[in-house]
């Protein structure tokens, strides 16, 4: 009977989401169709169970085709490397022909990893057929008794749909809880801060200033060497032009309502703050430009998204997997490609975020072990990152821009600071050392050091010869020395260098006159 088929297709689907934690991905009363899901590690079973009657061999054949391509278009959605699709069909009698081979397993081609399973629950072979459907599922096989009286099969029936019902409601709730168990306060709140101080950044100098960045606190390795760590925490609140500000901006605005809202206001400051250190300590191991910006605990959010991803597959994958991984390979390319991006803060902080929230976990869990463990590697790869920095292991240098703040520093008579660049600089045996020790004279000429500027004017032309400039800014230092003869050959040299120089001529022709005056 009927009525009786619809009982073994409505118990079979009760016992599946209520004793075994399969989720509902579609029902169809109309059709008699309902479709189920679990991932069991790296394995997704999915079950077909459709209530109908076959006629003959080939209509099964090709509702079994149609399965596999519905399958094929879905298969994208689902978590885990395997799939196994188990195809149920509850039906009063089989179809007439022959039609057995249909119950063996189908590898759908192309698709190594994608197994259909097909079962025939008749009238005769019910019971077997359900064994090996629950056998191949590794579960208990259930005792379904259908009861006498028809009313009562209509009773049960109801019931076991709103059971059904309440318990799909319930996990969408406990879904839709976990991304609303916080709110964005602090995701707005450091908006707010990094809008505001961009707003003094650029009202004050310019947020595309080097020297500018620097004195507002930019990450910018030697002075962190000379004990400012302080720069790797204002470095985070920094940004350098207007569009860089809109897209970090941009970002924060999303993936921090994204993240705050899963892990809450607290967990959510400590992994965004947790994540630009390590962005930053990365940076400096990595990367002795000057460097600004939210990136890295932006990145550190991808981070926190990845954790919750590990933890919640299914709706990880279902919500914004493919996206969020997407994004985060198409960023590190860009990093690898693109000279401008400091990826050692992208990398560190989207590290550093993973293990943050490790370390914090989500809300309502706790796994102690795990992070006690995420805080011993948190402070090992931050020690690891910090003796890489001093050590200047993996640093890449970029001489010319040292060389640049250096002169900025010289034309805005800082030279304290010129001496501190340029000296940070001599020592990565850059090959544009004679330029260094040139600029780090001229500091040192201002502050009444002629001692050590001509030591550096001496290195200079030594490194380069036909370094003019040098030779001439000699000539006027041993003039002033008092030696004449020396400070004419340079004035000499350079005039050969550069003969068409007036001032070099002019010094030349005033030695000279010097030099016959005390004779």
């Amino acid at each position: 009977m009927v009525i009786h088929e619809q009982y073994y297709f409505w118990k079979l689907a009760a016992d599946l989401m209520i004793h075994h934690d399969f989720h509902l991905i579609q029902v169809d009363e109309k059709n008699r169709e309902i479709w189920l899901e679990k991932g069991y590690g790296r394995k997704t079973h999915i079950i077909r169970l459709y209530h109908h009657t076959f006629d003959w061999a080939n209509h099964l054949k090709r509702d079994i085709a149609f399965v596999i391509e519905r399958m094929k278009r879905i298969k994208q959605m689902l978590v885990g490397r395997d799939i196994t699709v188990q195809n149920v069909y509850i039906a009063a009698f089989p179809p007439v022909d022959h039609w057995e081979d249909l119950k063996g397993n189908i590898q759908v081609k192309d698709q190594k990893n994608f197994l259909i399973q097909t079962y025939y629950l008749d009238g005769e072979a019910r019971q077997e057929e359900m064994n090996r459907l629950y056998q191949n599922l590794g579960l208990d096989v259930p005792v379904i008794q259908v009861p006498q009286e028809d009313m009562e099969i209509e009773r049960q029936v109801h019931d076991l749909k709103q059971q059904m019902m309440f318990k799909h409601e319930q996990f969408k709730k406990e879904t839709s809880s976990i991304f609303n168990y916080g709110k964005p306060n602090v995701t707005y709140l450091l908006l707010t801060v990094n809008i505001f101080i961009f707003f003094l950044l650029e009202t004050s100098g310019g947020s595309t200033n080097t020297l500018n960045l620097i004195n507002w606190g930019a990450k910018y390795n030697p002075y962190i060497l000379e004990g400012e760590w302080w720069r790797i925490l204002s470095s985070m609140f920094l940004h350098i032009g207007l569009l860089h500000i809109m897209m970090n901006m941009f970002a924060l605005y999303y993936l921090g309502n994204a993240v705050e809202r899963m892990y809450g206001s607290v967990k959510f400051f400590m992994i965004y703050f947790l994540a630009g250190i390590i962005g930053g300590v990365a940076s400096f191991a990595t990367n002795d430009s000057v460097a600004a910006g939210a990136s890295g605990a932006i990145f550190g959010l991808f981070g926190a998204l990845l954790f919750f991803g590990l933890m919640n597959k299914r709706v990880f994958f279902r919500t914004m997997g493919k996206n969020i991984l997407f994004i985060i390979g198409l960023n590190i390319i860009l990093g690898f490609s693109v000279p401008q991006i400091d990826n050692g803060a992208h990398l560190g902080g989207l590290v550093g975020g993973f293990i943050a929230s490790a370390m914090v976990q989500l809300p309502k869990q706790k796994a102690p072990l795990v992070q006690g463990s995420s805080l011993v590697i948190y402070l090992g790869l931050l020690g690891l990152l910090i003796y890489f920095g001093f050590s200047q292991t993996f640093v890449h240098h970029d001489s010319r821009i040292h060389l640049m703040i250096a002169s900025d520093y010289i034309e805005a008579e800082q030279y304290d600071d010129a001496i501190l660049i340029t000296t940070y600089a001599l020592k990565r045996e850059s090959f544009e050392n004679a330029y260094f020790y040139y600029v780090r004279s001229l500091a040192y000429m201002n502050e009444n050091k002629r001692n050590l500027a001509i030591e550096d004017l001496n290195e200079a032309v030594q490194i380069r010869p036909s370094f003019h400039e040098a030779h001439y800014e000699l000539a006027g230092l041993h003039q002033k020395e008092g030696d004449i003869n020396l400070a004419l050959r340079h004035a000499e040299e350079a005039v050969t260098l550069d003969p068409d120089n007036s001032m070099y001529q002019k010094l030349k022709n005033e030695l000279l006159k010097l030099r016959d005056s005390l004779q």
